[in-house]
């Protein structure tokens, strides 16, 4: 409603100059909108596709899932981008309108219309991070799994090293397969969990480029 009512005030008070800055304002603001719904959209499905690809049992289902996944962080990131650069670009102008029309009331419509923007844009983003750190903890709990159907009694040290460094779980995991030779669910588990520490390395990159936009903000 705000913008909508914002036009009015306008229309009201001539100014044929500022009025056609203000559209172009509102334009900016429903354009911002537009792809913030597009976030929101995309974030529901990158949820739903962390879901299929934790649950997956093919190797193709899989791959299938994270291909998808992929594309959407990859959209998502690069919207969330843009929608940081119009903000900021929209900031300015602002403070540059406001110098120029001191206590207008376009000024300030201009400045409410952002902040709220910005909130509800900040708002979104903490929702995908919650997200994608929820999944990044599953995917981790699931390695942990895959890794005691090779090793019942392992210690947590140990499967805090699995975690944090793929490669020491494959030396480990060899160790173990030295063993147990041609023991097939051990083979599975270490190619799931080899495939797992891709899955939470992506989620990393991608919080780390979230908390990045955060920090921007």
């Amino acid at each position: 409603g705000g913008a909508g009512d914002g036009a009015g005030d306008l229309e009201a008070g001539g100014g044929g100059a500022q009025s056609a800055f203000m559209a172009s304002f509102f334009d900016e603001v429903n354009e911002v909108k537009k792809v913030m719904a597009t976030i929101r959209h995309n974030v529901k499905l990158v949820e739903q596709n962390h879901g299929e690809c934790l649950i997956a049992i093919s190797g193709e289902q899989t791959k299938e899932s994270r291909a998808r996944l992929e594309q959407l962080m990859k959209e998502t990131n690069d919207c969330a981008q843009k929608v940081r650069s119009r903000l900021k670009g929209m900031d300015q102008e602002n403070k540059d309108f406001a110098k120029r029309n001191e206590g207008s009331s376009e000024a300030r419509i201009r400045a409410n219309m952002h902040g709220t923007l910005t909130r509800k844009f900040v708002d979104l983003m903490a929702e995908y991070q919650e997200i994608q750190t929820k999944y990044k903890n599953k995917y981790r709990d699931r390695v942990e799994r895959q890794y005691r159907i090779v090793k019942p009694n392992a210690e947590q040290s140990e499967i805090a090293q699995v975690l944090d460094d793929p490669e020491a779980s494959e030396n480990i995991f060899a160790n173990q397969l030295n063993r147990s030779a041609g023991h097939a669910a051990a083979r599975n588990a270490l190619a799931d969990i080899q495939e797992r520490h891709q899955d939470i390395k992506r989620l990393e990159a991608s919080i780390s480029e979230l908390h990045q936009l955060f920090l921007d903000m």
